[in-house]
């Protein structure tokens, strides 16, 4: 081997590749060094609760990885209605396919994203099979999520529909027979269908029912076996 072979790049058909770690997508060897990759490959940005991360735009290319924080994805009608499409929590990417680029991304609280361009984001995960299942998984999350939310909104009555989103909240981000609520009861009403009074009604109804008692506005103590009873409901 001539001297210096060892520092000769990489070929491949992702193209030259400048990180912060100095590496290439085809030397990525595990799902560690994958995350790290990705990281150098983002910008980061802050925004404050409420705030727009990305608008409705034609030709929309970011997409994002939620560090910090929570996100809302909105779905704006002519007439001014809003329906949030879904909610993002940390790790969670939102904007991967063009659909979800096509919502307006706005931060529940405040919140750290990372922020890619989708196409390359899209053409690095070819050169390497860790980072294709990143994204894949990714990709898989956000199908899941969104039939709950299809299977939520098939529900005729408020108070299963309201239990579904807390189940599915809990997992997200409970602890124990505990589970935070970032979002506003408005934000919820937007995403199970509702109007912000029936939201409220199914809270009042969920606590004579000792399905759920609060802690504070923003916090509530689950009966995880009543809840399932309740959402599963036929």
């Amino acid at each position: 081997m001539s001297e210096g072979a060892g520092l000769q790049p990489d070929t491949c058909g992702c193209g030259p590749w400048t990180t912060l770690s100095g590496g290439s997508p085809c030397r990525i060897e595990d799902d560690h060094q994958a995350n790290a990759f990705l990281a150098n490959e983002a910008g980061q940005r802050t925004a404050s609760a409420n705030e727009m991360i990305s608008g409705h735009r034609e030709g929309e290319r970011r997409c994002f990885r939620v560090l910090d924080g929570v996100v809302r994805l909105v779905r704006i009608f002519p007439d001014g209605q809003r329906q949030v499409a879904r909610f993002a929590f940390p790790g969670d990417f939102v904007g991967l396919t063009a659909s979800e680029r096509e919502l307006t991304c706005e931060a529940v609280t405040d919140t750290t994203v990372l922020e890619y361009d989708a196409e390359r984001l899209e053409r690095i995960s070819d050169c390497n099979p860790h980072l294709a299942r990143q994204l894949a998984r990714a990709l898989r999350d956000g199908v899941d999520q969104n039939v709950e939310h299809v299977r939520l909104l098939g529900r005729r009555s408020a108070r299963q529909r309201l239990a579904l989103f807390l189940k599915s909240l809990h997992g997200e981000l409970g602890l124990g027979d505990l589970v935070p609520l970032p979002m506003a009861r408005a934000d919820i009403a937007d995403h199970v269908g509702l109007t912000a009074e029936t939201v409220s009604r199914a809270f009042a109804e969920l606590k004579r029912r000792r399905v759920l008692m609060e802690i504070d506005r923003n916090l509530v103590r689950l009966d995880l076996s009543a809840l399932t009873s309740l959402a599963d409901e036929t």
